[in-house]
Formats: C-alpha cells, structure tokens, sequence
C-alpha cells in the first residue's frame, strides 16, 4: 500500500480547476449536509453568535452553495449586505442563485481566503464554515488575519471546523474502521486535527475574548450526510490503496447491514471558534 502524506488527497486544495462533474459531485454533498437538520441548528447558532443586527454588513469566506449566505443575509435585513466569498465558480453560481430570491444586497467575490478583496474594517462580522480544515497551517493563519483585517473594532471572527479523528460510527470491524477514520483524517483535509488547533490560532491571529463551542453532529439514517460521508471515504480509501479493495467492499457490506437492520450511528464534533477583534 502506497505512504501518503497529510493533505495529499484533500479535494479542495484545487477548486478553480475542478471539472463540471466534481463540481456536481461536491454541489449535492454540501447541499445535502446543509439540509440535515443538525446542521440547520449548527447553522442558527452561528447566526446567534455573530451578534448581527438589522443593516450590518457581515463576510462569508468559502460561502460554497450559499445557505450559511442566505441566513446571514436574513439576519442584517434589508438594510443590510453579505459578502461572500468563493473562488470555485459554479459553487459561486449556485450561491448567487439563491441570493437573487432575498432583497438584501449582496456579491459573490472569486478570491482566495489569504487575500480577500474587502476594505479595512467594514465588516460587523467574518465567518468561515469548514474552511480552514482546508488551508495548510500557514494560510489558515493568513486567512484569520484577513477575518481579522476586514472586521471592525468589537466585532467577531468566527470559524467552524470539524476534528477528523472525531468521526465515530457504529461498525463491527474496529480495526479497519479506525484505518478509514485516520485516512480520512489524515489525507483528506489539508489538516483533519484543524478543530482541536482553533483556539491556538485565533490566539496566534490577535483576536481576544476567544471561545470554543463544540458541537456534535449525529445520523441514524440513510441516506444522511453522515452515511454518504462513510460511503465516500471509504471508497477513497480503496482508490488510493489505503486499505484494500476486498476490504473496502466487506466494510461497505457491513455497513449496509447495520442499515437494514436499523442499527445506524454515527457522528463528528464540529468546534465553533469565536473571537473579537481588539483596538489596535
């Protein structure tokens, strides 16, 4: 079996060149995760935290499909405006899409995290959802400066960021179960551990007042976001000869079992970090 390194398979380390169907592909998982309903509460609780009020204006960096954008957009009014941020264009186009049906002003802005097209202070918050488990340590770290940058005095950087070591599902074979957990972890995020390191980087990007509020995801049915998830990595880890074709079509197997007798669980800790930006 080949040695991979950390991050080598993360699918969003090139979105611009990704081909239609990717783009499909990645489309409908975003949609269907946004669609469960621990992520539509996940989803007010982060509304809740960034203390928006009726006509401010508030950043989303890697708004992806736009249903994070179109909740803040409902939470500054009319009188308000979002901004939101995404390099891959037909992510953008969706956003976009759903943003048209608001009366609230907005712009979908193709840029990267690292260097955001956005003046100094203008914004009451930043917000990131699962994006800086996809930036190497380095341009996560750029990517809250920039948070930082755009945001005025008082107002509030957040991220939102899974731990991959934190997925955990119902399955009879631990061992390989465990194989596909740190494959997943370790080669399909830029750095599966970014969760537990939220807190330190806040801290390393100036913020003050940082907070860390866990939130656990948790499925017992399929389809679910989580159920496709196990589907999806596990298949990964065959094509890459992380764990082998005979033993990625048992553990499906298995898994399916679990299904049709109704014995389904899994779940994944999300870590909601929250920081303010001091006066200078």
């Amino acid at each position: 079996m080949r040695q991979l390194q950390i991050g080598e398979l993360d699918p969003y380390r090139d979105v611009k060149n990704w081909s239609h169907d990717q783009a499909r592909v990645w489309a409908q998982a975003l949609e269907a995760r946004a669609n469960s309903l621990d992520q539509q509460r996940l989803r007010h609780h982060l509304i809740d935290l960034t203390n928006l009020e009726s006509g401010d204006l508030a950043v989303e960096v890697g708004c992806g499909t736009g249903n994070l954008l179109l909740d803040l957009a409902k939470a500054v009014g009319s009188n308000g405006k979002v901004l939101g941020v995404e390099p891959q264009r037909e992510l953008a186009a969706l956003a976009h899409r759903k943003l048209c049906a608001t009366n609230v002003a907005f712009e979908i802005l193709d840029a990267s995290a690292e260097h955001l097209p956005i003046a100094d202070g203008i914004a009451a918050t930043a917000l990131a959802q699962t994006v800086l488990i996809h930036l190497p340590l380095a341009a996560a770290l750029n990517a809250l400066r920039e948070m930082a940058r755009v945001t005025c005095i008082g107002g509030r950087v957040i991220s939102v960021d899974h731990d991959g070591d934190t997925w955990i599902i119902d399955h009879p074979d631990r061992e390989l179960t465990r194989r596909i957990i740190q494959f997943n972890s370790d080669q399909r995020f830029a750095d599966g551990w970014r969760g537990r390191q939220l807190r330190r980087l806040f801290l390393e990007a100036g913020l003050e007042e940082v907070e860390v509020h866990p939130w656990v995801h948790a499925d017992t049915e399929c389809p679910s976001y989580l159920f496709t998830l196990a589907e999806r990595i596990a298949t990964a880890a065959g094509l890459a000869e992380a764990i082998t074709r005979q033993e990625c079509e048992s553990w499906l197997d298995a898994l399916l079992s679990t299904v049709k007798c109704g014995r389904f669980f899994s779940s994944l800790s999300f870590f909601i970090a929250v920081g303010v930006k001091p006066k200078a």
